[in-house]
């Protein structure tokens, strides 16, 4: 009796067998295939070790081998992975921060495979005393990118990063905001300052720091009075070299691109200023202003004059950052009561509760006055 004909391959060099392993839900089949490169019997016996190991730990619970791989290394080959993905913006503020400087530190030598749901609720209950709740979250994206990532590439059996409640201690950074006495004041200094009309722009519409830079002359509709918010201004961090450059980009929302209406006063200040370049605010050259620099060289300066000024005058006028200018105006629209509706379009805001609970700030005296109670 000859010997049986050995099979051939089914690709190229390569035995594959596909077996049942179980049932879905809704009574499909769950078909697995497994391979060997010495002949398709091998791969059977592969297939039906795994049944066996499968078989095993449905009844003790307990994985019979588990993936090796530890956190620290998934972790930086899912970082690795990132760049080019996302915005490198998003990139060094949301994942590499969060990875590099928080998550391998905590989580780093164990195994990816014995991390469980209690120990990342553990890892954020500690952070929760340390970190704000804002911060808790890039933390849980990053995290739930790394485990999603190997539960898609086999290495993990479930993602453990799920129902995890955050709970941060630790308050915001308070907002300060002009009064609207302190406003005016602001205003009036910042058409007769050489770097006012950002100012006035950002406190007088709530246009953000990099909305504003990157405004052109060509968003400008003098005749219809609207100023269009196309683009935004941002420093980043090149993902490859770790250089910082300059990029103007798309908003980050389809809320973020509107429409402003602008007063004839306004526009006729904004028509008073040379229109040497693209950009309505720009650098000597006339080029595209860093963010960082605009603030140092200009925001900066024009802060400290302003604030000296009204101080020799026996006025304290805060210095405040360019997104509590945005705040300012905001927080004094809702609360003179302005239609949220259109306060939020104006401002690029998408949600009207989040809009309220950011800037409403509670006095019972505009509360009496908005609801007309004598």
């Amino acid at each position: 009796m000859g010997r049986p004909k050995k099979e051939k391959p089914n690709h190229g060099n390569v035995y594959e067998v596909k077996v049942t392993i179980g049932k879905n839900f809704d009574g499909s089949l769950i078909r697995k295939s497994f391979y060997s490169t010495v002949s398709k019997a091998d791969a059977r016996a592969k297939a039906e070790q795994y049944k066996i190991s499968q078989a095993v730990q449905e009844i003790t619970g307990e994985p019979i081998c588990e993936n090796t791989t530890t956190f620290e290394t998934w972790a930086r080959r899912v970082l690795e992975s990132l760049k080019g993905t996302v915005k490198d913006s998003t990139y060094h503020l949301t994942y590499r921060n969060s990875i590099e400087n928080h998550l391998i530190p905590y989580f780093g030598k164990h195994r990816l495979a014995a991390i469980r749901q209690i120990d990342i609720q553990d890892y954020f209950n500690a952070k929760g005393q340390e970190l704000t709740l804002e911060t808790l979250k890039k933390h849980k994206m990053a995290l739930n990118r790394i485990f999603e990532s190997a539960l898609l590439n086999d290495i993990i059996s479930r993602n453990p990063c799920i129902s995890i409640k955050l709970k941060s201690t630790v308050s915001a950074a308070e907002k300060h905001i002009y009064t609207k006495e302190q406003c005016q004041l602001v205003l009036q200094y910042a058409v007769t300052h050489r770097y006012g009309i950002g100012v006035y722009l950002m406190l007088n519409y709530g246009v953000s720091r990099s909305e504003l830079l990157g405004l052109r002359w060509s968003d400008l509709d003098s005749a219809q009075k609207i100023l269009h918010i196309c683009h935004g201004v941002t420093d980043v961090q090149d993902a490859e070299t770790g250089k910082m450059r300059v990029e103007i980009g798309e908003p980050k929302n389809d809320f973020r691109r509107r429409d402003i209406p602008l007063a004839a006063k306004d526009v006729e200040l904004l028509l008073s200023r040379p229109n040497q370049s693209e950009f309505i605010i720009c650098t000597a050259s006339g080029g595209i202003c860093s963010p960082r620099t605009w603030s140092r060289r200009h925001y900066d300066v024009f802060m400290r004059e302003m604030h000296e000024y009204y101080r020799e005058q026996g006025i304290d006028v805060p210095i405040l950052s360019p997104h509590e200018l945005r705040h300012t105006r905001a927080s004094i629209w809702v609360n003179d009561g302005e239609n949220i509706f259109a306060v939020a379009d104006v401002l690029g805001h998408a949600d009207l509760k989040m809009l309220r609970k950011r800037y409403a700030h509670s006095d019972v005296e505009s509360t009496r006055k908005l609801l007309k109670i004598e």
